[in-house]
């Protein structure tokens, strides 16, 4: 069988189904990847030691103890 043999409408069909395959392939390489790297974080975490924090950004450009100045 070849291209000439089938019609817009079976070719279109099969483009569709190949693209839904291949999306679903992809999106399973993605989820496996996703796993794989939580489980490589999980074991990191074991330790007794908690993830480092961030400050916050002070919101004032004054520092609160310069207002208190009496002079």
């Amino acid at each position: 069988m070849s291209e000439q043999d089938l019609t817009m409408e079976e070719r279109r069909c099969l483009q569709m189904w190949f693209r839904q395959a291949i999306a679903r392939l992809e999106q399973e390489e993605v989820t496996a990847q996703f796993i794989q790297v939580k489980a490589a974080d999980e074991q990191k975490s074991d330790t007794h030691r908690l993830p480092v924090v961030k400050r916050r950004n002070r919101r004032a450009k004054v520092f609160t103890h310069g207002r208190e100045l009496v002079y």
